[in-house]
């Protein structure tokens, strides 16, 4: 049996979301795909349009055999913590083969090499690095730069410099390597594959086709312009975002409970928190009491150091607390001390046996009969996505759903 995994945010399951799955069937012959899926909060640190559970019944609707949660401290984390966490998932299922995901470039093996000399740094790399960082670049942008520069050196010139600064400076791309770094990390027998994108770019803000980026979807759903829509999205995923897109949350609904949580904090609690950066906290500090909407703050902070998609993942983890000790805590655990799976396709049932006898952590299916027999790690892990769901609940007018990670059923299509 030959299982392949996805991480995504599906945020919605779109035309592009299906032609990965079918690209990665065909080239795998996978009899199951899983996803590592992101619940009500995503990567750049915003609410998703619609809940997990109805992105959930999108996914398997659409073809994906199982749905696993990405629990909201590395759903919401950088892309080095974000791909670390989902490839742990799946890494600790115990059964999967394969990891696909799509990105610009299509290019496996330079994806490859570049993830292998970020894996073990050489000092030239290292030194690039610096004297980016000493020039006032963010993090991100000096290792760009070095990359760019140390791959299209004389001595490691196997590749175009276009291609080069594609692989590093394009989302999926970045995404692609650090998967790649994590299936070195944790020494897995996981095979990477890449499925190049098509027709549309990641930053895409209007649609051209019938394969759409997300984010232009979101745009044109905001903009009432849902007939647009029903081109790039399979029907049933299309059908079930009609029906539940109805309050579509914002960052700026996050305004208040902002503004709540930093009256009441000082910079030493802040400086308690997980993977912040000490000045952004200075400087958030500075203006927020200037500023009443979350997207003012925002505009406030980002700079050339600091990039906007790092802000927002800043700020929300100042609103749900995230401690540097818990984190550390799951860290040594390489992040993931259980497994919850939010629904799979029927004939797909198969998996949850299999992965009770292989997986190397608890397998939740229901919240409600597990929660009490969890360890503590779990217990404050699933704090964090409990927090998180009562606050996405709020932002989207559905106040009787607060505790919809103990009522919701385990979905089964």
């Amino acid at each position: 049996m030959h299982i392949t995994g996805i991480v995504a945010e599906y945020n919605p399951f779109h035309n592009g979301h299906l032609y990965q799955l079918n690209q990665t069937k065909e080239l795998t012959q996978s009899d199951f795909v899983i996803a590592v899926m992101s619940g009500n909060f995503t990567q750049r640190g915003t609410p998703s349009i619609v809940n997990k559970f109805v992105r959930t019944q999108m996914a398997l609707s659409s073809g994906i055999d199982m749905v696993l949660e990405l629990p909201v401290p590395f759903a919401t984390a950088s892309a080095e913590r974000f791909c670390e966490a989902a490839v742990s998932i799946l890494n600790k299922t115990g059964i999967v083969n394969t990891i696909s995901f799509g990105s610009e470039i299509g290019n496996i093996d330079l994806l490859k090499d570049i993830a292998h000399v970020l894996s073990d740094e050489p000092p030239a790399l290292s030194q690039l690095i610096k004297n980016f960082l000493s020039k006032g670049y963010s993090f991100p942008r000096a290792r760009q730069a070095a990359i760019t520069n140390y791959f299209s050196s004389a001595e490691h010139n196997l590749y175009s410099l276009e291609d080069i600064q594609k692989a590093v400076e394009n989302p999926n791309n970045i995404l692609g390597i650090e998967y790649i770094k994590a299936l070195i990390k944790y020494n897995t027998n996981i095979s990477p594959l890449t499925i190049k994108r098509q027709v549309s770019n990641y930053h895409d803000t209007h649609i051209y086709a019938s394969i759409a980026s997300a984010t232009a979807i979101r745009t044109q759903l905001l903009s009432h312009q849902t007939e647009s829509i029903k081109q790039c999205m399979p029907h049933e995923s299309y059908r079930l975002l009609m029906e539940h897109a109805g309050s579509i949350p914002t960052l700026d609904h996050l305004s208040d409970f902002l503004h709540y949580r930093l009256i009441f904090s000082n910079k030493e609690s802040l400086y308690s928190l997980w993977d912040i950066p000490k000045d952004m906290i200075f400087s958030i500090l500075n203006c927020f009491t200037e500023k009443l909407s979350i997207l003012d703050v925002i505009n406030e902070v980002t700079s050339k150091t600091y990039t906007r998609a790092t802000v927002q993942r800043t700020l929300f983890r100042i609103l749900l607390n995230i401690l540097q000790d818990d984190m550390h805590r799951l860290e040594i655990l390489n992040w993931i001390p259980y497994i919850r799976v939010l629904g799979c396709r029927k004939k797909a049932t198969v998996l949850l046996s299999e992965m009770t006898k292989h997986a190397s952590v608890p397998i939740i299916t229901s919240l409600k009969d597990s929660h009490s027999s969890l360890n503590l790690e779990s217990k404050f892990l699933l704090d964090y996505e409990l927090k998180a769901s009562g606050i996405y609940q709020y932002i989207t007018k559905n106040v009787r759903s607060y505790h919809q990670d103990f009522t919701h059923p385990f979905i089964k299509l």
